[in-house]
């Protein structure tokens, strides 16, 4: 058996942590050599504000189609790539998946911000690995952290009893003569020592 569970993730709340980020390591790494590093922050790219949000939202599509990629068992075939309908727009989507029945629910919330998380990162590398590569590296493990984390979430509970009481088990052998005879394997005994 399955269900479903519905992840909501804030697409405005990664993107402003992404560009926080961005700022704060950039203005670090520029300080360091103001002439070679200059374009490591993404508020002093070239381009307006509207070309940020079109890189950023380009950033996120791509981080969300290797999310996809990594939880492909999890997610719901006949809901189409999550990927392909984000818009600058929303403000918000939704993660849809399939889980096993014993899944534990209380860890919906938990997992939300792990896939946040595993987002903010990803498309930190994304940045990063285009402009200083050892900068890059630590995101491509806090990514994987996360995963790893998203996957614990997704461990199945123990098995609850059926409260259901064992009772006598009946059935049929059928010998190779092709007679049928009905045995009680509850009550029925046979001598094992017997030779044939």
């Amino acid at each position: 058996m399955a269900k479903q569970i519905v992840l909501n993730l804030e697409k405005d709340l990664i993107m402003e942590a992404v560009k926080a980020e961005t700022y704060d390591t950039g203005r670090i790494v520029k300080s360091s050599d103001p002439i070679k590093n200059a374009p490591t922050v993404l508020s002093e790219q070239a381009g307006g504000e509207q070309h940020q949000e079109r890189q950023m939202l380009r950033y996120l599509k791509q981080a969300v189609g290797k999310f996809e990629a990594q939880m492909v068992e999890f997610l719901d075939a006949g809901n189409g790539t999550i990927s392909n309908t984000l818009s600058a727009a929303q403000s918000s989507f939704t993660v849809t998946m399939v889980v096993s029945d014993r899944y534990n629910d209380g860890l919906a919330d938990p997992m939300s911000s792990l896939c946040e998380d595993y987002l903010i990162n990803s498309m930190l590398f994304t940045w990063w690995n285009s402009r200083d590569q050892k900068f890059a590296s630590q995101f491509v493990i806090n990514a994987q952290d996360s995963i790893d984390h998203i996957r614990l979430c997704l461990a199945k509970t123990a098995p609850t009893s059926s409260g259901l009481e064992y009772t006598d088990v009946t059935g049929t052998v059928t010998p190779s003569n092709g007679s049928s005879q009905e045995t009680d394997e509850t009550h029925q005994e046979t001598d094992e020592t017997q030779t044939p």
